[in-house]
């Protein structure tokens, strides 16, 4: 405990925009198995472990926790039995649980600064077959009507569409911000019980497929869906699909009711690293402590908030800048090399974000708002 607590005055100090220290990318993984509830922390580049328990959900006594995103500089996590929405900081500490208005929640993601959340029933004031959707705060923001029964799945392309995916034979949809259907993707009739979907550098998609479709043929597995068509572009079989994410080598993350599982997307092998009852997963942007990370900065910006440029001043020189959007998107990359450097952020949408400043020897992160 004394561990965590040091790590979160220095996540606070960070928020605050003076602290410097790195953040690591990593995938999020959830353990809903019997005496297990636990979030895992691995490395998104290969899918080694970093934290086996990186965040235990035992003091929130929970049923089957399925979905996961980052939303911000929270972590939030989706009780599909026990109908709720558990919050925590990226220090693994509990912040708080949204308990109203949700029935067999599953998947969980940020679309369009907004959270939306695939809520299949009716009971504790919820509306079956819906998208609940709440503020990046948790305020409640009302619902859209899923276009599919017995929805799973919520994905955002950040370009517009959103993808859906539902259980049985419901295939996945296609919406925009406003709830609207753009049509299918994949029609229904042709996977059997499709649980999470995620999306790859490729701009396609990945699905689990969680068991065979006696009518086409299309068996439970690892599937590649083009964005453009629906058409399948690559499949690799595995019983009890739940999970599936891209990993920064190119390969495959997916699990199932047995265990986490490496897929070589070159050769087909699969290589089990975990067992165990493994749900649904999410890239996130951990904070990380080391010896380096304690190195005091100089560097300021401003105006902040802002509405078209950022002035970024340090006393040292700043050899290249990334800009993170709240989901941990990596939304620009610049070479600077200048102790100066006016950053054009005209064309960001209004949000929070997070500016990375790479010097020779450290990086200093603050926290900026546009407007």
């Amino acid at each position: 405990m004394k561990t965590k607590s040091i790590f979160l005055t220095l996540l606070l100090l960070f928020i605050g925009s003076t602290t410097c220290f790195f953040s690591q990318n990593s995938i999020l993984v959830i353990s809903s198995a019997t005496g297990n509830k636990k979030i895992l922390q691995l490395n998104a580049t290969d899918g080694t472990v970093i934290n086996s328990s990186f965040i235990d959900l035992a003091s929130q006594s929970p049923g089957t926790i399925k979905g996961i995103a980052q939303v911000g500089d929270k972590i939030w996590i989706t009780d599909q039995t026990g109908d709720k929405i558990f919050i925590y900081d990226l220090a693994g500490n509990y912040v708080s649980t949204i308990s109203t208005g949700l029935d067999n929640i599953r998947g969980i993601n940020v679309v369009n600064n907004e959270v939306w959340v695939a809520n299949d029933g009716s009971a504790n004031g919820a509306t079956a077959d819906s998208i609940m959707r709440f503020s990046m705060t948790g305020a409640f923001l009302g619902f859209y009507v899923a276009p599919n029964t017995s929805i799973f799945d919520i994905v955002d392309d950040k370009n517009g569409i959103v993808y859906v995916s539902g259980l049985t034979n419901q295939g996945i949809q296609k919406l925009n911000y406003t709830g609207g259907s753009l049509g299918n993707l994949v029609a229904s009739n042709i996977f059997q019980n499709l649980q999470q979907i995620n999306l790859m550098n490729s701009g396609n998609l990945l699905a689990a497929v969680f068991q065979n479709h006696a009518g086409t043929g299309n068996v439970a597995g690892v599937y590649v869906i083009s964005t453009t068509n629906g058409a399948v572009l690559n499949s690799w079989p595995s019983s009890g699909m739940r999970g599936v994410i891209e990993l920064g080598d190119g390969n495959v993350l997916f699990t199932n009711d047995a265990g986490l599982y490496k897929l070589n997307t070159t050769t087909g092998v699969k290589t089990q690293i975990l067992s165990g009852n493994l749900q649904f997963m999410t890239k996130a942007l951990i904070p990380s402590l080391g010896v380096k990370d304690l190195v005091k900065s100089s560097s300021k910006i401003y105006p902040n908030p802002t509405v078209d440029f950022v002035q970024l001043d340090s006393d040292v020189n700043i050899e290249k800048l990334k800009v993170f959007a709240a989901d941990g998107r990596l939304v620009i990359s610049q070479e600077v090399h200048s102790k100066s450097y006016r950053l054009d952020v005209r064309n960001l949408p209004t949000g929070n974000y997070i500016i990375a400043l790479e010097s020779k020897h450290n990086t200093s992160k603050h926290r900026f708002i546009k407007k």
